[in-house]
């Protein structure tokens, strides 16, 4: 447990490091970043599991195909009370779509899951599904739909009265749950056990159009590549919501910015998506990639055309303070970086459960700020960019 820890956790500082470089690797405001983080990745000893450690395979059924066209949102509004979340929202969603909703706290990521899986009303507008759709639903609080005296293995042979209970134990095991934690009964599980429980329990019939708010909360990184092993392989319809980039990278084919009352639809994975938002894409979404009634997703950065007057002098005060804005940015990265390297070699060193439990907790804690502030920093450096 204490080696197979040490590479979850490794492997999680990699793909972070990764996703850094490639991400900033062409632009040369970010070179002296960029290269300090080339020569860490270089320096890491990578940890080697055991085969048999690394994967748990598992073959999840596949659901029957819907149409083509699988939910259309036409001139759809929602608000609650005097606060609007969505105006003259259009798009479409077809078979075979794995849509990541993204967008800051509070935006409207979880209305829209909500308004897609009906159990929000619109306030104005149409909401179609599409032929032989069928819609499950994972909200972050779906454990609250389990039965709580039913005993776990139980509960999935009710669901899958034909599964062999080897294999049902064995996507319990996927998801954290062995030997005798199988026949504990949901009532005693932990919110994030019973969420991690109603995760596996959706994989084992899974319908054609999901819908996934958080759905990689309290998994780690074991459970993580079950999940996404089970998606990729999936043949039906994905939208969710995730604050783990990886996980948002792997999966998303299309990307929907929700924000200021608008829903813009982007092509491509999380990181094409970054690279719009960061200028790297100098024409629009062409209207292949947008249905009919959707605004397009423009750069940050863009050039004035050449008929529109010059643009105007950029007052220096205000650039001098983005700059520094900026650089304590930076040091603040700097330093959540080395508070993770710390944490992290002493979750190495292992003294005892509790500590260790303690110490995972912290570490996710710092993970999670440092990826606020690397947000923070790279709309800074994009402002910065598109004014320079």
């Amino acid at each position: 447990m204490q080696l197979e820890a040490a590479y979850r956790n490794q492997r999680e500082k990699i793909e972070q490091l990764e996703a850094f470089i490639n991400r900033f690797r062409y632009q040369a405001t970010k070179a002296k970043q960029v290269q300090s983080r080339i020569k860490e990745l270089d320096k890491i000893e990578r940890i080697e599991l055991p085969p048999q450690e690394k994967t748990i395979h598992f073959t999840f059924p596949q659901p029957k195909p819907s149409g083509r066209v699988v939910a259309e949102f036409r001139k759809v509004s929602k608000q609650y009370g005097d606060k609007p979340v969505f105006r003259n929202a259009n798009f479409v969603i077809e078979r075979g779509d794995r849509i990541a909703l993204v967008g800051v706290n509070g935006a409207g990521k979880s209305t829209l899951i909500k308004l897609l899986a009906q159990t929000e009303p619109l306030t104005s507008g149409e909401y179609a599904l599409g032929h032989n759709v069928e819609v499950d639903y994972f909200a972050q609080d779906q454990y609250k739909a389990l039965n709580p005296d039913g005993r776990m293995l139980d509960d999935l042979s009710d669901a899958a009265p034909r599964t062999p209970q080897t294999e049902l134990r064995n996507l319990l095991g996927c998801f954290l749950f062995s030997e005798d934690d199988v026949f504990k009964r949901i009532g005693v599980l932990s919110g994030g056990e019973r969420n991690r429980y109603a995760l596996a329990r959706m994989l084992l019939r899974p319908s054609n159009f999901l819908l996934l708010d958080e759905p990689t909360n309290h998994l780690d990184m074991r459970a993580k590549d079950v999940l996404l092993d089970a998606l990729s392989e999936f043949n039906g319809t994905v939208v969710f919501v995730s604050h783990d980039r990886y996980f948002l990278d792997k999966v998303a084919t299309r990307v929907f910015e929700i924000g200021g009352g608008e829903v813009r639809v982007f092509p491509g994975n999380y990181e094409d998506y970054m690279w719009r938002k960061q200028g790297g894409a100098e024409v629009e979404p062409t209207l292949m990639d947008v249905p009919a009634g959707v605004p397009p997703a423009e750069p940050v950065a863009m050039t004035a055309p050449a008929a529109q007057p010059a643009q105007k002098r950029v007052n220096p005060l205000k650039l001098k303070q983005m700059q520094e804005e900026a650089e304590g940015l930076e040091k603040k990265i700097s330093d959540l970086e080395e508070s993770i390297r710390a944490t992290e070699r002493s979750l190495s060193e292992y003294v005892n459960a509790e500590q260790s439990q303690r110490l995972s907790a912290e570490l996710e804690h710092q993970r999670a700020a440092l990826e606020q502030v690397m947000s923070q920093w790279e709309a800074v450096s994009a402002q910065i960019e598109a004014i320079a």
